[in-house]
C-alpha cells in the first residue's frame, strides 16, 4: 500500500474570531467591549458633552472628521499608558496615538494587528492618510480595543483598580506580611460588582442578553465562550425595549419546569424591573442635549453679538473763528504786512509754542497752517493789551489799595473794584454834591449794624463821644471803631501849636479834613470782642 506523499497540515487556528460581517458598529462585540470599559474604569459618560449613550460613541466612531467625544476618549487612553503626554489636542492626537502604539509593538506580545507572515506587529496607521479620524470605523474599533486590552494589562491605575475590588494584595511572599486589603462595598462604583460585566440573563434557546448602563440599548449574543460567537443588537430605543418584552413573553413557556425555561421567566423579571430605570435615563440624557444645544447657541450668537456697548462717536473738531469771517480771511492769508513796531514777533513766537503744546495744540496748529502770526486774534490783542499798558501804567494794581502819596488815581485808592454793572431801567441816579451815584434797585444792599461800644473798662467810651465806624480818609475794621466827640469850631494855627490836643498823638486826634463847625474831636477804641457779643 502506497502511502500518500507528505501534505502540510491544515492552518487550524481556533484562537483567531472569524470575520465578522457586520455593516454597523453595533453589532460589534468590541463596540460593548470598549463602551463597558469606558463607563466603568472612567469617568467619561455624562462629563464629556455628547457622550450619553452606546448610540453616542458609535455615532463619533462613524464621523470622518474629528470628534470631541473620540478625542476626549482617546485622551484618557494615552493618558493612562502614558501619564504627563501632553501633545493630545484635536490636531496632535493622532501622532500621539501612533507613537503610543509604536512604542507597545516593538515588544514579542501579540496585538490585534500581529502578521503571521512577518512575525511583528504591523503598524495600523500604514496606508491610512488622515491619520486616526481620516480611517473607517472598523479600523478606529480596533484600535480602540487594543487601547483597551493594552490598558488592562499594563496601566497601574486600572491594575491596582481590579486589585483592589478583589482584594488583592501584593508582597506577599516577604517574611512581614502585608495587611489584607479591604474589599469595597457593593455600592462603590469601583467594587466587584460594578467592575464586573455578566449577561442579565438568558432564554429558553441558551442565548445571552447583555445591559451595559441604563439606557434600552439591549445586546444578543450565542455562546460567549465559542469563537464563532456572534452579537447583534436587538433594542435601542424605548420603544424597543418594550416591545422585546412582549416578544420574551408571547416565547415563554406557560408552566417552566427546566432551569433554562426558568432562565427565561427570570430574564422578562429583570427587564421589566428597569424599566423606570430606563425613563429616568432617558429624561436626563434629553436634559444634558438640550444644556448642550442652549450652550452652542449660546456661542455661536457671540460670535454675532457685538460686545460694543459705548456710542461711536467721531473725535470733535474745534474751530476757533467765526465760519462768517473765514471767506475774508482767505482773501488776506497772504497779504503782507509791515512791522510797524507794536507786535513784538518773539512774543508771538511763544505765543504759538504754548498754543501749540496744549491739548487742542494739534487743531489749532493746522488752522493757523498759512496765515500771518500778526494776523492771528491772539497776536492782536496782546499788542492791544501791552499799548494800553504802557498808556496807564496803574491798570495793573486791580483792586488793591495803593497810597496817594505815589500819585495813585482816585479809583486806584479803592478796596474794591469799581462796580462794572450797566445801567438799566431798575436803576435810580442820584445827585450828591456834583457826582451822580448809580443804586441798583435790584440789589438787596446788605444793613449794617449798630456799633456796639464799650461802656466799661479802660477802652469805655465817654458820655461825650460818639461811636462811628468810619470816618473819612480812615479804614474800616472789625477790630476797632472810632470815638468821635465834638468840639467848638478853633483855628487851625491853634492845633499847629499844640493847644487843641491833651491827650496825645497816640490816642486822640482831630480832623483836619474840614474846617467847618462843629469840629469832631475823634479817639481810637478797641472794639469788643466776638466773646462778649
Amino acid at each position: 500500500m502506497r502511502k500518500a506523499p507528505n501534505e502540510p497540515p491544515p492552518d487550524k487556528r481556533g484562537h483567531v474570531c472569524p470575520p465578522s460581517a457586520a455593516t454597523h458598529p453595533k453589532d460589534r462585540w468590541e463596540s460593548l467591549f470598549v463602551y463597558s470599559f469606558i463607563t466603568r474604569f472612567t469617568q467619561l459618560r455624562g462629563k464629556v458633552d455628547g457622550l450619553n449613550s452606546p448610540m453616542d460613541f458609535e455615532e463619533a466612531l462613524l464621523s470622518h472628521e474629528p470628534h470631541t467625544v473620540m478625542t476626549q476618549i482617546l485622551t484618557r487612553f494615552v493618558l493612562n499608558l502614558k501619564p504627563g503626554t501632553r501633545n493630545v489636542s484635536t490636531d496632535q492626537i493622532s501622532s500621539t496615538l501612533s507613537g503610543v502604539l509604536a512604542d507597545y509593538s516593538k515588544s514579542s506580545e501579540r496585538t490585534v494587528f500581529w502578521d503571521d507572515d512577518l512575525e511583528v506587529n504591523v503598524d495600523p496607521f500604514r496606508g491610512v492618510d488622515g491619520g486616526f479620524f481620516a480611517a473607517d470605523w472598523d479600523t478606529k474599533l480596533k484600535i480602540l480595543r487594543q487601547l483597551v486590552e493594552l490598558q488592562l494589562t499594563h496601566s497601574a491605575g486600572v491594575k491596582s483598580l481590579i486589585d483592589c475590588a478583589w482584594g488583592v494584595g501584593h508582597g506577599k511572599h516577604k517574611k512581614k506580611e502585608p495587611a489584607d486589603v479591604p474589599i469595597p462595598d457593593p455600592s462603590d462604583p469601583y467594587s466587584r460588582e460594578n467592575l464586573s460585566f455578566s449577561p442579565i440573563g438568558q432564554d429558553s434557546s441558551r442565548k445571552r442578553y447583555w445591559v451595559v448602563d441604563e439606557s434600552p440599548r439591549v445586546y444578543l449574543s450565542t455562546n460567549p465562550w465559542k469563537v464563532t460567537s456572534t452579537i447583534q443588537t436587538v433594542s435601542s430605543t424605548r420603544e424597543e425595549y418594550v416591545a422585546l418584552i412582549e416578544t420574551l413573553k408571547t416565547s415563554a413557556p406557560s408552566k417552566p419546569k427546566l432551569k433554562v425555561e426558568r432562565a427565561h421567566q427570570n430574564l422578562i423579571v429583570a427587564l421589566e424591573g428597569r424599566l423606570e430605570a430606563v425613563d429616568k435615563e432617558l429624561s436626563r440624557i434629553q436634559r444634558a442635549r438640550k444644556k448642550a444645544e442652549q450652550r452652542h447657541l449660546f456661542l455661536a450668537q457671540a460670535e454675532i453679538r457685538q460686545t460694543r456697548t459705548r456710542r461711536q462717536t467721531r473725535r470733535p473738531d474745534y474751530v476757533y473763528y467765526d465760519a462768517e469771517n473765514s471767506d475774508n480771511e482767505k482773501d488776506e492769508e497772504y497779504k503782507y504786512q509791515e512791522n510797524d513796531g507794536s507786535v513784538d514777533d518773539d512774543t508771538d513766537f511763544m505765543n504759538s509754542r504754548s498754543d501749540t503744546a496744549s491739548a487742542s495744540g494739534f487743531r489749532r496748529a493746522a488752522t493757523d497752517m498759512g496765515r500771518r502770526r500778526s494776523t492771528r486774534t491772539a497776536a492782536v490783542n496782546n499788542s492791544a493789551k501791552r499799548s494800553a499798558a504802557e498808556a496807564d501804567p496803574w491798570t495793573q494794581w486791580r483792586g488793591e489799595r495803593r497810597s496817594a502819596r505815589l500819585g495813585a488815581p482816585p479809583e486806584a485808592q479803592l478796596d474794591e473794584p469799581p462796580s462794572k454793572r450797566a445801567r438799566t431801567e431798575d436803576t435810580l441816579s442820584v445827585k450828591s454834591g456834583g457826582s451822580d451815584v448809580v443804586i441798583d434797585s435790584s440789589i438787596d444792599l446788605p444793613v449794617e449794624k449798630p456799633v456796639q461800644a464799650k461802656h466799661s473798662g479802660a477802652a469805655a467810651i465817654k458820655p461825650t463821644e460818639v461811636a462811628m465806624e468810619q470816618i473819612g480818609g480812615r479804614k474800616k475794621s472789625r477790630f476797632w471803631y472810632y470815638a468821635v466827640e465834638p468840639i467848638p469850631a478853633a483855628p487851625i494855627a491853634a492845633q499847629a501849636n499844640g493847644s487843641g490836643n491833651p491827650r496825645g498823638a497816640g490816642s486822640d486826634f482831630t480832623s483836619s479834613e474840614s474846617t467847618a463847625a462843629p469840629r469832631l474831636e475823634v479817639s481810637l477804641s478797641p472794639a469788643p470782642s466776638l466773646d462778649e457779643d
